[in-house]
């Protein structure tokens, strides 16, 4: 038994050992005791090694070049050897990066204006669909770390979830992927994305994350609320006490005028000092929080693109909605004005797609 899961263990070993080099850009030769590699300079210099190397598995021969006649530098890989901890601490120092492709035996067909009607509220406005059509679209599942910190601290993780094409936030997505037909990919050099487009997420994911975190943490919040204003209370009543103890010491008979003139002075710095004090709790029980990237799917899937015609008035604006298979509904759309995702929309006099908020005054204007 032992002997069969130190086998597994190795073999797990090695496969990793392959997919960080293939994965990182090295040219691989694997033979019945293990590697001969050829690294590009990045490679090179996250693993501190020469460009020509030999890997040894499960080998006593140390973790480090030796003194062989070979034009390789040669190492041995087994658990706690320097180069297998740098390799993870270069896999765990960023985001893991997976793909996969949504299968479905049918696709919706009709019924999308009743559903547009149920799912989005358009203000002022009228509309129909047009026409529809079966395409391919992307989606890009971030799970993000955040940690709030106040007197305590509270961790935990998110799922935002994005249309690539739309850049609409689509809740609920992650937790009904399961129950949809997927492969996977782990072999995402295809999949990676632009710069423009890793900027453009950085932005939904600045914008997004704020709203889904402070529902995570909203009885956090109201914990650090009710201890603040429990602390803020004890302290305005320790210096009302003081101040009427003060003022109430100057009405002792013998006291000269320098000591009264001395005790109003301190009198007159009680506000002052018990703002200070009041802005030291308030920083104390102040929420800070982080959010960063923990893991990220690109998910491929048919969809159907609508081509929906609304009428402002005398107005028509054409819009491009989703039905995504995986919620079953339609995509939210996007507001021009502040970049949320919306279900109610409104339209200024030039028609911008807008939130509520963003309606009372279009910033697109």
């Amino acid at each position: 038994m032992n002997f069969e899961l130190n086998q597994k263990l190795d073999q797990d070993l090695e496969q990793f050992v392959c997919r960080f080099l293939e994965n990182n850009g090295a040219d691989l030769e694997i033979h019945n005791k293990g590697i001969e590699a050829l690294l590009p300079k990045n490679l090179m210099t996250l693993l501190e090694t020469a460009e020509h190397i030999s890997i040894e598995y499960g080998s006593d021969s140390g973790s480090g070049p030796d003194s062989y006649p070979d034009p390789a530098e040669r190492y041995s890989i087994n658990y706690g050897s320097k180069l297998l901890e740098r390799m993870v601490g270069a896999v765990c120092g960023r985001t893991p990066f997976l793909s996969c492709q949504l299968e479905f035996d049918y696709l919706k067909s009709q019924g999308f204006d009743k559903l547009i009607r149920e799912e989005l509220k358009f203000f002022g406005s009228t509309g129909k669909v047009e026409n529809w059509a079966e395409v391919k679209t992307k989606y890009l599942l971030i799970t993000c770390w955040y940690m709030a910190q106040s007197d305590e601290q509270k961790q935990g993780l998110i799922n935002l979830q994005f249309n690539l094409e739309t850049g609409a936030q689509v809740t609920k997505m992650a937790d009904m992927l399961s129950l949809v037909a997927r492969n996977y990919n782990t072999d995402t050099k295809k999949d990676f994305l632009g710069d423009d487009q890793i900027k453009e997420i950085i932005k939904w994911v600045k914008t997004q994350a704020k709203e889904v975190v402070a529902r995570e943490i909203t009885p956090f919040q109201e914990s650090m609320t009710r201890r603040f204003k429990r602390d803020i209370g004890n302290l305005e009543q320790y210096y009302d006490g003081l101040k009427r103890e003060m003022e109430k010491s100057l009405e002792r008979p013998g006291l000269s005028d320098q000591l009264i003139k001395e005790r109003r002075e301190k009198i007159a710095l009680l506000p002052a000092e018990f703002k200070r004090k009041g802005d030291d709790l308030f920083k104390k029980y102040s929420i800070r929080v982080k959010v960063k990237p923990a893991t990220a799917i690109l998910i491929r899937t048919p969809a159907i693109k609508i081509l929906y015609k609304t009428s402002v008035g005398r107005k028509i604006k054409h819009l491009s909605l989703i039905y995504n298979p995986v919620t079953k509904s339609i995509d939210p759309l996007v507001c021009q004005g502040c970049g949320k995702s919306i279900t109610s929309i409104k339209f200024c006099t030039k028609l911008h797609l807008l939130c509520p908020l963003c309606a009372n005054k279009c910033p697109v204007c």
